[in-house]
């Protein structure tokens, strides 16, 4: 979570409150500038960073959680002790005074933003087929004798039953019957593909963040001579 918070984004409290824009940032710390005209400063740690995203910072903790910074900048200034520095009377000093400034360095951070599930599913359909089949039917005739003029009795009687049953005697005769039926053998086949490729795309992408630089403040007291106007150490 240390390498996700930058300069300029905005805090957002546990509560919804916005605390302010992100000034600096430390090793265990991070300074937040909230307001304009009496800016104040708070202090927070990473620790107490539950989420960061879309350049927005949001804290677990309420707005009257966060650790207040020094005060506001007018109160800062007023505490801040002046050095004098003496000289000898007549005698030129050049006094220099190191004006820092910060500079921005642009580096990209992963994220993820998205992810692509594929799910195998077996779905079942009905296919209709048109196959001939065959089976056995029995038909049973009754045939007299004296209507083939005895020739069928004649035969009949040097003819063995079936079964081995004698004459007058019960018997029960079983003539199995038989039909072909559709039996399904599967195999499986690939029948389609899916090829899933992850590509990189490089696109051109503005971004802005805030950096912070030291001019200085000239304050005259008393008859000061100085050549040409003091505001251009404002720029």
């Amino acid at each position: 979570m240390r390498w996700d918070v930058r300069e300029g984004m905005r805090v957002f409290t546990a509560d919804g409150a916005r605390l302010g824009t992100v000034v600096g940032c430390g090793e265990d710390t991070f300074v937040v500038e909230r307001g304009l005209l009496r800016a104040r400063d708070y202090v927070a740690r990473y620790g107490d960073v539950v989420a960061v995203r879309d350049g927005e910072v949001h804290l677990g903790l309420t707005r009257y959680e966060v650790a207040p910074g020094p005060g506001t900048r007018e109160e800062a200034a007023a505490r801040r002790p002046e050095a004098v520095r003496a000289g000898t009377f007549g005698e030129s000093q050049d006094i220099v005074v190191p004006l820092a400034r910060e500079e921005a360095l642009p580096r990209t951070v992963l994220h993820e933003v998205g992810q692509l599930r594929l799910h195998k599913v077996v779905r079942t359909e009905v296919k209709h087929f048109s196959i001939p089949v065959r089976r056995e039917e029995l038909v049973v005739a009754r045939v007299s004798a004296e209507e083939h003029g005895g020739e069928a009795a004649r035969g009949a009687e040097g003819r063995a039953v079936p079964g081995g049953a004698a004459p007058f005697e019960e018997h029960t005769l079983v003539i199995p019957l038989y039909e072909e039926r559709v039996e399904f053998t599967r195999t499986a086949h690939v029948w389609q593909e899916v090829s899933i490729s992850k590509s990189t795309v490089e696109e051109m992408r503005q971004v802005h963040t805030t950096v912070r630089r030291e001019t200085a403040e000239v304050e005259e007291q008393g008859e000061v001579l100085h050549d040409g106007p003091v505001d251009g150490l404002h720029s």
